[in-house]
């Protein structure tokens, strides 16, 4: 019998059909992934590099400062050594940090040797005891070993922006240190008076090294390096310099410059400050772009590690499902004849596919799909769709005939409670018929009541049109004010929403402006309430209370402000307790005094004030200076 690929079981030639292309494309990404690790060590290389390239610019700086300090000294343009002693506090700072044991500085970028001389040059520096000529030489010689190490790094870079970032800077470094040579010997030149043609040779190499940095610097820079370079390396110093330096160059002489040494030694110094700070923000750029370069490295490396692990993760998560699901069609066919067995009609075996084993599920299927639709109907019985035809097969068909009583006995119940929820609804319509009615009522009552009580202060403000006693006119005015107020109370009840109850803060708004008006006091009174937000009163509490505040503001009005006195009003009305409230009404006029108080504790204003708040079951107090008058009533609510 010969052998057969497609006699093999259908796990084996799952297996073997999807292990051949998955382990072709692992071999793939692990080769990207070996590439991207290679990648990734190299740009970290380099990143750290560029923090370290900034500590060596460092002592390069402080060597070159050094190195001007120096020349300036021993051709005594400076008088005394502090500016020397604070030159090396700063050289030698930058060395101490270099000797961190923490940092992680590449040999190539810190030669031990080149800071082995330094200490000798000091010595003979102080003892004076070398030339300016040869102690310009000697730093020089430190600082171009130290450049020449920063140019390694360069060649590292793996990424083009960072590449041409690092030689911008190693041509910015070179013009700085050009720059400072060129500092030195002018101020030699100047100080001497002098200039051999030995010492103007040599300046002339120093200028074309400068010019060609600055020119090489320029060509590499990043735009935005470039238009910080442009904006700080100019001014009336920069132009100076360039002056200085373009006539040295052109006439090969000093002579006629009319600059002094100090002159020279100040403004150049400025110079050298400028150019240091181009060279900070060239540095501070390459640290971020390497950083940035470095992360995406690892952000990419990261991300071919992803994908790595889901298409494994994917392919054996599939092979797993597919194996699950061919070996476990056997079991779920035979699950599902065993429910069927015992009467669950829910039972169903997936057809994944369309051999065998997908052709015996789609067999058994069919046998319980005529079960199944008897199990629908009933679910559509079940939520109330009595108009579900059922399908009977037969006298026999048990199940059939059973779903087909339970629809109509159903179908009849539903039938009764509509019934019975149509005469309910008839019910609830002519009560809230007949609700609308008594509210309908009920407002026309408290209007009818808001009118006659209207027609009332009406009445009594056209009779005491015909009266003449000044006593007599104040009562009736009280009168009608008292009437006014209850009107109001109405009026807020047939307006509003709630026919029981009244907006409390709203209705005192109205009073006072109902008040002012009925006492002609406009603008000469000001008032101001606080009222607890959504507190509504009944009938039965309010006219007492409607009636408290008319009596009080209505005494401010008349008795508390002379005429066309300025005045103040304040009333505050909250919740004390769950039923309980305190009213605080106080005014700024005159005051009443004890004795007046006393001839008034028999008038109806006051005696009316005293009755309601017992009516209201509260209690009053009043206390009276001469800087007004107040009140604290607390009363209760129904």
């Amino acid at each position: 019998m010969n052998w057969r690929f497609a006699d093999l079981p259908i796990r084996t030639k799952f297996l073997i059909t999807l292990g051949i292309p998955v382990a072709g494309l692992v071999l793939l990404i692990g080769k990207q992934v070996d590439s991207s690790l290679k990648r990734n060590d190299v740009l970290g290389y380099v990143s750290k590099q560029a923090r370290n390239i900034r500590m060596i610019g460092d002592v390069m700086d402080g060597l070159q400062q050094e190195s001007a300090v120096s020349v300036a000294m021993l051709v005594d343009v400076i008088p005394n050594s502090r500016a020397m002693e604070l030159a090396r506090i700063q050289s030698d700072g930058y060395i101490a940090r270099l000797n961190d044991p923490e940092l992680t500085i590449d040999p190539l970028l810190l030669p031990r040797a080149v800071f082995q001389p330094l200490e000798g040059f000091r010595k003979r520096v102080d003892a004076r005891n070398v030339s300016a000529e040869q102690a310009e030489r000697d730093y020089r010689a430190m600082n171009l070993e130290l450049l020449r190490n920063l140019g390694e790094v360069s060649k590292q870079a793996m990424d083009p922006g960072t590449n041409d970032k690092l030689f911008a800077h190693q041509s910015l470094l070179s013009a700085k240190s050009a720059l400072n040579d060129i500092r030195t010997s002018i101020l030699q030149a100047f100080a001497t008076g002098k200039l051999s043609a030995a010492d103007l040779g040599e300046l002339n190499e120093r200028i074309s090294l400068y010019e060609t940095s600055t020119v090489l610097f320029r060509r590499d820079a990043s735009p935005d390096l470039l238009s910080y370079y442009k904006n700080t390396f100019q001014g009336p110093e920069v132009n100076f310099l360039r002056s200085v330096i373009g006539t040295v160059h052109e006439k090969r002489s000093i002579a006629g410059l009319g600059v002094t040494a100090s002159e020279w030694w100040e403004l150049s110094g400025k110079v050298a400050a400028k150019l240091r700070s181009v060279e900070e923000r060239s540095i501070d750029s390459i640290i971020v772009a390497s950083e940035g370069v470095s992360k995406a490295a690892q952000r990419r490396l990261l991300l071919v590690i992803i994908a790595l692990m889901v298409v494994v993760g994917t392919v054996a998560v599939m092979a797993v499902v597919i194996m699950r699901g061919i070996s476990s069609t056997v079991s779920e066919v035979t699950d599902a004849a065993s429910a069927l067995a015992r009467g669950d009609v829910r039972a169903r075996v997936p057809v994944n596919s369309s051999d065998e084993v997908g052709q015996m599920a789609g067999s058994f299927n069919e046998v319980i799909e005529a079960i199944r639709s008897l199990s629908a109907s009933a679910d559509a019985i079940g939520k109330g769709n009595y108009n579900t035809p059922v399908i009977v097969r037969g006298e026999q068909d048990v199940l059939g005939l059973s779903l087909t009583r339970m629809r109509d006995n159903l179908k009849g119940a539903r039938e009764r409670d509509m019934e019975h929820n149509r005469a309910l609804q008839e019910e609830k319509d002519k009560l809230e018929l007949a609700n609308q009615r008594i509210q309908t009522l009920i407002r026309e009552i408290h209007h009818r009541v808001k009118n006659n009580l209207q027609v009332v202060a009406s009445m009594l403000r056209l009779q005491s049109g015909n009266i003449q006693d000044e006593q007599l006119l104040q009562v009736f005015a009280q009168s009608q004010s008292r009437v006014a107020s209850m009107a109001l109370i109405h009026e807020k009840l047939y307006k509003g929403n709630d026919l029981a109850q009244v907006d409390l803060s709203q209705y005192i708004k109205d009073l006072f402006a109902e008040l002012v008006q009925l006492n002609k006091v406009r603008e000469s009174i000001r008032y101001r309430t606080a009222i607890d937000p959504d507190l509504v009163l009944d009938l039965d509490t309010m006219v007492p209370l409607g009636l408290i505040l008319n009596e009080l503001i209505t005494n401010s009005f008349k008795h508390a402000f002379t005429e066309g006195q300025d005045g103040f009003i304040n009333l505050r009305i909250h919740r004390a307790e769950q039923n309980r409230f305190d009213l605080h009404y106080s005014d700024n006029g005159t005051g009443i005094s004890p004795e007046k108080r006393n001839m008034d504790s028999g008038t109806l204003g006051h005696s009316l004030i005293e009755s309601l708040v017992e009516q209201l079951n509260g209690f009053m107090t009043l206390d009276s200076d001469g800087k007004g008058t107040r009140y604290h009533i607390r009363f209760s609510a129904n």
